[in-house]
């Protein structure tokens, strides 16, 4: 009996370490396999970790960017820039001190002189009987010339008419300005060049339409001059070369007022 028995025994044994070796083999697998999807549930757990923190990085930095821009406005209302102290306001009044100091004198470099009596007379029916309106800007500069004189600027008149004749000498007027030009030298007491002026007309402009002026002028300039023999030819010689005018029959008056020659 008891022959029987430990066989089964042992068979029973066989039986039931083989089933203990099968199940811890599963144990095993299911250790290894529950191992082996911790690591992946790790290693997902990780990447997770990763991706959250390289997106939270951007955040973060716009989050930065846009406090420190918030910042100086916050600061400028907080606390406005101050003005320069130069700046002045926009609205300024400033009241200007009248000055109690007197204007300085004006330096007055023309000089203004009267012309004689006469001679004034001549230049004022001179102005009269020329026309600015018809004139043109030639002659304009001899009227030009002519307000000097009229006006007191004697010296201005003068070297004005003067240039003109200069510059013009087939100017109907040339004959004119060198003849009024005289006239202002003879105005402000200088005879000797008044003379000179009036040969230049006789002897440029011996057909011109104020010689026979000029020769009585001349005529006259001589007599200041104390040249009796000079002023007796001109008023001769405007006798002989222009008989029966008005000119040539004053000159011939003036000719019988005067002394022969010894």
């Amino acid at each position: 009996m008891r022959l029987h028995v430990l066989p089964l025994v042992l068979a029973c044994g066989c039986a039931t370490d083989v089933a203990s070796r099968g199940d811890v083999q599963a144990l095993t697998e299911q250790v290894q396999a529950l191992q082996r999807e911790n690591a992946q549930l790790e290693r997902r757990v990780q990447t997770l970790e990763q991706e959250r923190a390289l997106e939270a990085s951007p955040a973060a930095k716009r989050t930065a960017d846009a406090r420190a821009e918030a910042a100086p406005a916050v600061a400028s209302v907080a606390a406005p820039t101050p003005a320069p102290v130069d700046a002045l306001p926009e609205l300024t009044v400033v009241k200007l001190k009248p000055k109690t100091q007197a204007a300085p004198p004006l330096d007055v470099h023309t000089p203004v002189q009267e012309p004689e009596a006469v001679v004034r007379e001549e230049l004022e029916a001179a102005a009269e009987a020329s026309s600015p309106a018809a004139s043109g800007s030639v002659d304009q500069e001899y009227l030009a010339g002519l307000e000097a004189l009229r006006t007191g600027n004697v010296g201005g008149g003068i070297e004005r008419l003067k240039r003109f004749a200069d510059a013009y000498p087939r100017h109907p007027k040339a004959d004119d300005a060198l003849y009024y030009a005289a006239l202002g030298e003879l105005g402000r007491g200088d005879p000797a060049r008044a003379a000179k002026l009036l040969e230049l007309v006789v002897q440029r402009y011996p057909a011109g339409d104020v010689v026979q002026d000029a020769m009585l002028k001349l005529g006259e300039v001589h007599l200041r001059l104390r040249q009796p023999a000079e002023a007796r030819a001109t008023y001769a010689l405007l006798v002989q070369n222009f008989p029966g005018t008005a000119a040539a029959a004053q000159a011939q008056v003036r000719l019988s007022t005067l002394p022969r020659n010894p």
